[in-house]
Formats: structure tokens, C-alpha cells, sequence
């Protein structure tokens, strides 16, 4: 059984882990429709709304990446604090 800052640990640290576990599903969706897209672009869906679409989701797949990176270097040190 934990108690006090050990508990608080505990908890943050499954919190953080589905916050992890939840933004790596979210990239692998964005990983997903960026492929699609470009598929599409290649075989000559060339418009104007689809570039900005996949540009869009491509920022957001790099913004993911970004906190997934921060996210599991947050956790890192949870973890290796006991």
C-alpha cells in the first residue's frame, strides 16, 4: 500500500502513462491519414484542399511527436525517482 508523495508518484505516473498511451494512438491516426493522403495526391488528387488538409495534419502529427517526446521524458523521471 503507498502512502503520501508515494501515492501522489503512483497516480501521476499512471495519469502521464495514459496521457502517453492516448497521444501515441492520436499520432498513428494522423500516421495513418497523412499516408492516405499523399496516396491520394499521387495518383492525381492534386487540389488546393488537399494540400492544405495534409499540411495541416502534418503540423499536427509534428506537434504530436513533440509532446509525445516530452511527455515520455516527464515520465522518465517519475520513474526513476524511487
Amino acid at each position: 500500500m503507498t502512502t503520501g508523495k508515494n501515492n501522489y508518484d503512483v497516480h501521476l505516473t499512471r495519469r502521464k502513462d495514459k496521457k502517453l498511451k492516448k497521444l501515441l494512438d492520436h499520432h498513428d491516426y494522423l500516421n495513418r491519414k497523412t499516408k492516405e493522403l499523399d496516396e491520394e495526391r499521387g495518383k492525381g488528387d492534386r487540389t488546393s484542399e488537399s494540400k492544405v488538409l495534409l499540411k495541416k495534419l502534418k503540423i499536427t502529427k509534428l506537434a504530436m511527436k513533440d509532446e509525445i517526446a516530452r511527455v515520455t521524458e516527464e515520465l522518465e523521471k517519475l520513474t526513476t525517482q524511487k
